[in-house]
């Protein structure tokens, strides 16, 4: 089976538990994986940003119990639990050793970025997201990700002429009663008004846009997440398969 890895896969492929990490390796043995630019402009403005957050409060002074605490002070939502799983990682390799912890987030800055391709087959390009194309650098020794302006405003990728692509999968998704309520006011706009597809309401269309790669791959394709509630509706509507790692040991 060809697979299209989502945003959540990649990360948890990472930064999970080993039983988390199980999980996936037995749903993906023996398929085909792929994964896509836009996937990856999520997965830097995600997973990265905050692991570059997380080495620049570690970098303030070099202290265990401090940058566990400023994690806690400075850092908020679903960030804080992707900082902390990466914090425990390291500290997890270097037994709480400071030098050591210096010179693994050194090596991380490679590992988080160069993991992402890790057993993929081939990139897809259909939004040409310019999240993506950034890498981590350093100013004054410090890690720093350089912010993307998207807005609606400015045209920066392809994601307009992918919509005019995909008219069809826009209008079964629109006719699907289970898809979000929100996603169908976004499309509706969009459709009278192509910039509405741009900015934050790209970013709130995410899981559509993922499912309308593996549409459009020209392959039959599934998509792999953990986030099925809001992924299978959408797949459901353009006739794409879903693929969910077993994280019932989490009950």
């Amino acid at each position: 089976m060809n697979i299209l890895l989502d945003t959540t896969m990649q990360i948890d492929r990472i930064t999970g538990s080993k039983e988390r990490k199980k999980a996936i390796e037995d749903v993906l043995k023996g398929n085909d994986l792929f994964c896509s630019t836009y996937v990856l402009g999520e997965y830097y403005s995600n997973l990265v940003n905050d692991f570059v957050t997380l080495y620049g409060l570690f970098l303030l002074d070099k202290n265990v119990a401090e940058t566990g605490k400023r994690i806690n002070e400075r850092i908020f939502g679903r960030s804080q639990s992707r900082v902390a799983k990466i914090y425990f990682n390291i500290l997890e390799l270097c037994d709480r050793n400071i030098d050591e912890i210096d010179d693994t987030f050194s090596l991380y800055v490679d590992l988080i970025q160069d993991e992402f391709y890790y057993g993929i087959e081939e990139m897809l390009n259909t939004t040409k997201c310019a999240r993506a194309d950034r890498k981590i650098e350093y100013e004054d020794g410090i890690p720093i990700l350089h912010p993307i302006q998207c807005t609606k405003e400015k045209e920066i990728c392809d994601i307009c002429s992918f919509w005019r692509e995909c008219e069809q999968a826009l209008v079964q998704i629109l006719n699907a009663n289970e898809v979000d309520k929100k996603i169908k006011e976004i499309l509706c706009s969009a459709k009278k008004n192509e910039k509405e597809f741009r900015g934050r309401n790209c970013m709130t269309l995410g899981d559509t846009i993922i499912s309308i790669e593996a549409l459009e791959a020209g392959q039959k394709m599934a998509v792999c997440t953990s986030n099925k509630k809001d992924f299978k509706p959408i797949c459901d509507a353009i006739g794409v398969e879903t693929v969910t790692p077993d994280y019932s040991w989490k009950k």
